[in-house]
């Protein structure tokens, strides 16, 4: 694989983890394939199939996030690449964190989850997600996954503060 379409791939990791944060779906519409396909966490949902459902479902969780005015980040390690002809496979591990409002008294969350995103270019040449998939695992998975030279390996949140427990009154 060429070097050049290694940073490429790696880039739209840099634009996802952005999109996220900023709750821009907009900036999430240039990094899916407009025939992708969906598998989220959710055991309550179908695959969502099409860029233009992608975003909407993408626009809903957003829209949420945002009316709590909270805000969501996203981390990812790549331990896996399979080039195949104009097909690029990644595997490995993501860390996502929810903060609420810190007046809301709830606590900052995090979790570790496992993705598979499949790569395919355009007919512009520009590499975008056709298949997106994830689950949520361990954090320490994520945590313990070691970087391989040339893939994505962000930073790990920082350790989060145990929740205080308060004594029961007897």
């Amino acid at each position: 694989m060429a070097t050049s379409d290694n940073d490429s791939i790696n880039n739209v990791y840099q634009r996802f983890t952005q999109a996220h944060q900023e709750l821009d779906v907009a900036t999430l519409k240039q990094q899916y394939h407009n025939d992708a396909l969906m598998m989220g966490i959710s055991d309550k949902q179908p695959f969502v199939d099409g860029r233009n459902d992608i975003l909407a479902a993408y626009n809903k969780w957003f829209t949420k996030v945002e009316k709590r005015d909270a805000s969501i980040e996203i981390r990812f390690r790549c331990s896996n690449r399979i080039v195949h002809d104009d097909i690029v496979i990644d595997a490995g591990y993501y860390q996502m964190r929810y903060r609420p409002p810190h007046d809301s008294g709830e606590p900052t969350s995090q979790f570790g989850g496992k993705f598979l995103f499949t790569f395919m270019k355009n007919e512009q040449g520009q590499w975008q997600i056709l298949a997106d998939s994830s689950n949520r695992v361990q954090q320490e998975l994520f945590l313990q996954s070691k970087p391989v030279a040339g893939l994505v390996y962000d930073d790990a949140f920082e350790t989060m503060p145990s929740p205080v427990v308060k004594p029961k009154k007897p």
